[in-house]
C-alpha cells in the first residue's frame, strides 16, 4: 500500500454555518457548500445500522477539500465531539491502491475493523474510515473511486 498527498480533511465542529463563516470571512477559505447530509445517509448501511445524523459544509480547493461535519443527532460524530471537542477527525490520501487493499492493510496493521463503514443499499462500499488511531494517531478515509 502506498498513500500519496492529502486530498481531504474532515473536521468535526459544533456549528457548520458559524465555522464556515469564520473560514470564509476571516481566513479567506471559501465558498462553502452546506447541506443536511443526514438525508443522503438515511438510506445507507452504516457500520451495521442505518444513517448518519450530520450536517456538512464542503470547500473544494485546488486538489484538496475540507469537510466540516456537525453532528445533528446521536452517532460517531456526536461521540467524537463529546470526547475530543471540535477538531480534525479524519484525513484522506490520494492512492492508486484499491479500496479493499487499503481497508485490508489497515486492519492488518491495527487488528481492528474500520471505525466507520458505509455501504450503498445494494452493499457496494461507499466510504470507510481505517482506524489507525493508536498506531498513527488518525483515521484514514477510504473510498472506492473509479475501479
Amino acid at each position: 500500500m502506498k498513500l500519496g498527498k492529502i486530498i481531504h480533511l474532515g473536521i468535526v465542529v459544533e456549528n457548520v454555518e458559524q465555522s464556515a463563516a469564520v473560514y470564509e470571512s476571516r481566513l479567506g477559505v471559501g465558498p462553502w457548500e452546506i447541506q443536511n447530509a443526514g438525508e443522503f445517509f438515511d438510506r445507507m448501511n452504516v457500520s451495521g445500522g442505518r444513517g448518519l445524523k450530520i450536517k456538512t459544509a464542503m470547500f473544494h480547493g485546488d486538489g484538496y477539500e475540507i469537510e466540516l461535519i456537525e453532528p445533528t443527532g446521536d452517532g460517531i460524530y456526536a461521540d467524537w465531539l463529546k470526547k475530543h471537542g471540535p477538531g480534525l477527525h479524519h484525513l484522506k490520501f490520494d492512492s492508486e491502491d484499491r479500496f479493499e487493499t487499503v481497508v485490508g492493510e489497515a486492519e492488518e496493521i491495527s487488528g481492528r475493523p474500520p471505525y466507520l463503514d458505509v455501504k450503498w443499499p445494494d452493499g457496494r462500499p461507499l466510504v470507510a474510515y481505517a482506524d489507525l488511531q493508536k498506531e498513527c494517531g488518525l483515521l484514514i478515509e477510504i473510498s472506492p473511486g473509479e475501479e
